[in-house]
């Protein structure tokens, strides 16, 4: 977008927006100032306990093209549900105008409850995909990969606003590579409160049922892709608790997991690699690969298909069939290093 004429004639504004909805955690702050940059304006944006506040400063033309923008262009997981409009003469004790740019301003304290919405996780986005399947990346095979547009957020938030030291997060501190994308205007990760890599963030291990450490980070993924070939039931530990994981392929892995839950009959969920994985199980029309692909990534039923390579005590005399595909960057590092589909059930007694 080209940045809005210095044209001193034009009518000024100086306007404070209040947003509210699902406004934090979803990289709407660093959208807001890559669009007020562009457009020439003075600024700031912070979060606060019920959204989200900006002060806009310059032509009332680039203002207003601001505040649609939010609207119609903002980040994908932004849900606005309200919006307030206040000239910035109305408010008292406002934070000052920079002399130049648009910043990003330290979270506003509140007397009040807060009422923001709390940002679900996402699933892992493209982008990071790619950088996690990349051996020339840094971070190659990171299990806890994420950015503005994926990641955890609810799991994670200990307080509100949504800001790193009110996450679990707060006590990783990020080492100089990740402290540069988090504060890079430019970088998918500006701002990305659970910003992490394997240098400075969280690190996986495979335990026994003792705690005694079987792999680190080196192998863990492998020694746990092993432990499930050979019919081996894994506990998960995800960002919000644990999944029960099994070969979905094998019918006595598969009922030994049914018996340690007390659970006789009731259908598993069964996570695929990829939506082509899950077409040799099950037929998938565009309603459900829709489904399937958000970031929301749900379970989803869709009919199994006769033959379909899965173990009978799945869902047992049931033609429909729970399916998901992974969103968190663990799950697609086993599901690929397994190679076929996984019984991914919670860790609750039935």
């Amino acid at each position: 977008m080209a940045r809005a004429a210095d044209d001193r004639s034009a009518p000024f504004t100086d306007r404070v927006i209040e947003v509210g909805g699902t406004v934090q955690g979803v990289g709407f702050r660093p959208f807001v100032v890559r669009r007020a940059s562009a457009l020439g304006l003075r600024g700031w944006v912070r979060n606060d306990a019920h959204g989200v506040t900006l002060r806009a400063a310059g032509p009332t033309l680039a203002v207003d093209r601001l505040q649609a923008d939010m609207r119609q262009e903002g980040p994908p997981a932004a849900r606005i549900s309200a919006v307030r409009v206040r000239a910035a003469g109305e408010i008292p004790h406002l934070p000052p105008l920079p002399a130049t740019g648009f910043d990003i301003l330290e979270s506003a304290p509140s007397a009040t409850l807060p009422t923001v919405a709390v940002t679900p996780d996402l699933a892992l986005c493209a982008d990071c995909r790619r950088e996690m399947e990349d051996p020339l990346d840094r971070r190659w095979r990171y299990p806890f990969i994420n950015c503005t547009q994926c990641g955890p957020r609810y799991s994670i938030v200990r307080a509100l606003p949504y800001d790193r030291p009110r996450t679990t997060m707060a006590e990783f501190q990020m080492c100089p590579a990740c402290r540069a994308e988090y504060e890079n205007p430019a970088d998918r990760r500006y701002h990305a409160q659970p910003n992490a890599c394997p240098v400075c963030g969280p690190r996986i291990e495979l335990q026994d049922r003792t705690g005694r450490v079987l792999a680190g980070p080196a192998n863990a993924i492998s020694e746990t892709a092993a432990a499930l070939a050979r019919g081996q039931i894994v506990a998960a530990k995800g960002i919000g608790g644990f999944h029960l994981l099994v070969d979905a392929t094998n019918e006595a892995a598969v009922g030994e997991l049914r018996r340690r839950k007390h659970r006789d009959e009731k259908p598993l969920a069964v996570m695929f690699a990829s939506l082509a994985e899950l077409r040799a199980s099950a037929a998938v029309g565009a309603e459900e690969a829709d489904w399937l692909t958000a970031a929301a990534a749900p379970i989803v039923l869709v009919r199994r298909r006769s033959g379909a390579p899965l173990a009978a005590a799945v869902a047992p005399g049931n033609p429909w069939l729970g399916a998901m595909l992974p969103h968190a960057p663990l799950q697609v590092l086993l599901l690929a290093a397994v190679g076929r589909p996984l019984v991914a059930t919670s860790g609750n007694l039935s």
